[in-house]
């Protein structure tokens, strides 16, 4: 048992009659004040030495990144040397590097102008932006040999996370023109919706992916697909469907990657439709097929077929004029029989809508053997030429604020089984064109979660730098004005 401390009472018995026992200098006070000059005094003698003599090594703060391992030992590569140049370092230059340092923070300009000459180009972030960190807030260096770490979610939680940040954020936002914010360039032949900007932004707060963070736009927003093309996912699963190359119908026959692996391949009629949909408009001749794409060219086809037939006869191996003279004529007078006119049947080949119903003493047409533009495509008549046939619009990126890689998705991160795309695009469900089949947030927090074991860092998805191409000058990094050390020390954000 430990034993009881004196009491204040016994413990000033001992000083009394003895008032000037702190004045009174003792052994190891006096060792305390000597070694407190020797130190500080050592201080300065190393800074006058350091700066005479010394490497830059001695500060060395750990191995730099496999990125910037080219100049790892020239430190002046990224930080500032001011201090050293332009004369020696005198006691009043310390002592105004330390006054601002204390008043006006840590300013990280210097670093970041040493970033940029390399990283040209770069912008930090959105243009609503309250206040742009430094660099080397997000990229932090010195943490080991091999790639730079990942930005951790946390840096963009720091604000994301800040009600008082998001909000000033979003009441700057109403001050700037959308075009501001255009910050997701595409090239001109890709097609991508841009939805309106929400009137706030994107300032809701939340810590995490899977916890707070807002649905997505696209399923908010419920916009439909602008496409008129006439396409029914479901029919295209449909048991009835034959095999297609041997092979049963599925998702990847149409949609193929592209070369990264990131997204697909825009759909085209030569390369996923062609060989079911071959427009064989005569049963008895199916290599003679109408063009595809160019209504003129369909109508002069058409308006040529004795000319067309007799190509086909030449392609079938016949010489003699006489003998393809005789196939052109059999074959007009077959289509006769079918065709009042050549005018009908023109209009038969652009406006019919199901070529596979059965015409008036016809059996109904085998897969492939159909003609008629208007089952697929919206056709207006125009008088006195082709009809106006409306052209596709096939969109490539669906979100264009986020980053997603397909070859990513193939399998099952949990169990390496095979991934149903029907799982998050429910293309089995859809009948209409309009559908947008793009996954919800529900769908990708299934595994971009602590309980889905699949990382759901904030970069996963999206970028906080803007591309070149999207760059403005409404946001200055060195604009804002930098966090004071006295401001940090009372929790200033």
């Amino acid at each position: 048992m430990a034993a009881p401390r004196r009491t204040q009472k016994q413990i000033a018995e001992r000083y009394k009659g003895n008032l000037g026992y702190y004045n009174r200098l003792h052994p190891w006070r006096r060792a305390r004040a000597w070694v407190s000059l020797l130190v500080i005094v050592g201080g300065i003698v190393g800074f006058v030495i350091f700066q005479m003599r010394g490497r830059e090594t001695f500060f060395y703060a750990g191995i730099i990144s496999a990125e910037h391992a080219a100049f790892g030992d020239n430190c002046a590569s990224c930080h500032d040397k001011s201090l050293t140049t332009g004369g020696p370092l005198t006691p009043s230059k310390f002592k105004q590097v330390v006054s601002d340092r204390f008043h006006r923070g840590v300013v990280f300009d210097p670093i970041d102008q040493k970033c940029e000459t390399c990283h040209a180009q770069h912008t930090l972030h959105e243009p609503n932006i309250v206040q742009n960190r430094s660099c080397s807030t997000c990229h932090q260096e010195h943490q080991g040999p091999g790639p730079m770490k990942l930005v951790a979610s946390s840096n963009c939680a720091s604000c994301h996370n800040n009600g008082a940040t998001m909000e000033a954020a979003a009441q700057k936002g109403t001050q700037l023109q959308w075009a501001n914010f255009h910050r997701h360039p595409h090239s001109a032949e890709q097609v991508v919706l841009e939805l309106p900007r929400p009137q706030r932004g994107y300032t809701q707060t939340f810590a995490s992916f899977w916890s707070g963070h807002p649905e997505f736009q696209l399923t908010v927003s419920k916009p439909r697909d602008p496409d008129v093309l006439r396409f029914n996912h479901q029919r295209h699963f449909a048991s009835d469907i034959p095999p297609v190359n041997g092979k049963k119908l599925d998702c990847n026959y149409c949609h193929r990657p592209d070369t990264e692996g990131r997204y697909y391949q825009r759909i085209t009629f030569v390369a996923n439709c062609q060989a079911c949909h071959s427009l064989q408009f005569d049963p008895k001749n199916p290599e003679l097929t109408l063009p595809h794409g160019n209504a003129p060219a369909v109508r002069a086809f058409l308006r040529t077929l004795p000319t067309q037939y007799a190509d086909l006869a030449v392609r079938k191996g016949m010489t003699r004029p006489g003998e393809i003279q005789s196939f052109v004529a059999k074959q007009m007078t077959q289509l006769r029989e079918r065709v009042r006119s050549g005018e009908e049947f023109e209009r038969e080949v652009f406006f019919t809508v199901d070529p596979y119903k059965p015409q008036h003493g016809m059996a109904p047409r085998p897969r492939g053997s159909f003609y008629g533009c208007a089952f697929c495509h919206e056709v207006k008549p125009v008088a006195n030429t082709a009809p106006l046939i409306t052209k596709p619009i096939f969109v490539d990126r669906w979100m264009p604020q986020a980053k997603f890689d397909h070859a990513k998705h193939q399998t099952d991160p949990n169990t390496q089984k095979l991934l149903d795309c029907n799982l998050c695009h429910r293309a089995t469900q859809s009948r209409e064109t309009s559908d947008v089949l793009m996954p919800t947030k529900v769908d990708c927090v299934t595994c971009h979660s602590p309980q889905g074991k699949v990382v759901a860092e904030c970069i996963t998805c999206h970028t906080y730098h803007a591309p070149p191409a999207a760059q403005t000058t409404v946001a200055d990094a060195h604009t804002a004005a930098p966090v004071s050390v006295k401001q940090m020390l009372l929790g200033a954000r």
